[in-house]
């Protein structure tokens, strides 16, 4: 997968919606709004909006993030 371009990056200023928050992570919208939804995301109600800190974003990302490395999987029939 290429890295987004510029144009496809969220702003680093100001608060993001949804789908600045999934460009960043590389998800779908939707995931995005299930995690605010299940309170496992820092958000802001504003009336209907949800909107998110980019800075609280990045934090949730370093807590939740798995620091594991798991080993590519073997494939069937390879000798080693």
């Amino acid at each position: 997968m290429s890295a987004p371009r510029e144009s496809e990056r969220p702003p680093r200023n100001g608060l993001w919606d949804a789908r600045d928050v999934a460009c960043f992570l590389k998800c779908s919208p939707s995931a995005v709004y299930r995690w605010a939804e299940l309170g496992q995301i820092p958000c802001r109600r504003i009336g209907t909006l949800l909107r998110f800190r980019p800075e609280e974003v990045e934090a949730w990302l370093d807590r939740n993030a798995s620091a594991s490395i798991l080993p590519f999987p073997r494939h069937a029939g390879r000798q080693e």
